[in-house]
């Protein structure tokens, strides 16, 4: 588990911080959150798919496991076995946390904090964000905004009613029983054909109509996940 702490000038106002050295910390992961603005350079590499949150909403994910607690796309040097890495990825150790009143607040997992000058600040003297910490923020914040949109095109797909549980079945070989994979949603291709023109429309407007068809195209790719 990762430990959050908000960036505070008081706090760390002399801090230093470590980037990331490959991807041990994604090495257990069994999905990714996904956004719009990557689906095309996703679409290659991943199947992608829907959870159900807490909240009963549903979340574009990347699946890259096949139960267990091994990401199949980090190798034992840590390094990521795919050209492109998702943006949520990329950004750590940072991510945008919710505070107490509900705001977005950039973190940093505290584990990469120092005091070692070698490394780059979090502040300046002066107390603003470091070049590099505010290039993280910017990215982070974009990255954001465009999960709000995605989670907007979740939203439209969940009302269509054209999203629906996906059983993942994984053949491994003679005299062994297929491997499940529970938990991961699709799009009904044949419900969303159903759909008349004005609520295709809603779709391709939110962006909604552009995310079924990453997602269903991406199924091929669950061949390349079990390779």
């Amino acid at each position: 588990m990762h430990s959050w702490t908000a960036l505070s000038r008081e706090d760390h106002a002399k801090s230093h911080w470590r980037p990331r050295s490959g991807f041990t910390f994604a090495a257990q992961q069994q999905i990714v959150p996904v956004i719009l603005a990557e689906l095309a350079k996703m679409l290659p590499h991943y199947p992608l798919g829907f959870v159900k949150n807490e909240s009963d909403t549903y979340q574009a994910v990347a699946l890259v496991g096949l139960g267990g607690e091994r990401n199949l796309y980090v190798d034992d040097g840590s390094k990521w076995l795919c050209s492109y890495v998702p943006a949520i990825l990329r950004s750590y150790p940072f991510a945008l946390q919710k505070d107490s009143a509900e705001n977005a607040v950039l973190c940093i997992d505290r584990d990469f904090i120092c005091d070692d000058a070698a490394f780059p600040r979090l502040f300046e003297d002066n107390g603003e964000l470091e070049v590099k910490t505010s290039e993280v923020l910017q990215f982070v914040s974009q990255c954001e905004q465009n999960r709000q949109l995605t989670n907007t095109a979740s939203d439209a797909l969940a009302t269509a009613g054209v999203i629906e549980p996906w059983p993942i079945s994984v053949e491994r070989g003679e005299n062994e029983p297929p491997l499940k994979i529970n938990g991961m949603h699709r799009v009904n291709e044949e419900a969303l054909n159903k759909l008349d023109a004005e609520a295709l429309g809603g779709l391709r407007t939110s962006g909604a109509l552009a995310l079924a068809y990453a997602q269903m195209y991406s199924t091929a790719q669950i061949e390349q996940l079990t390779k």
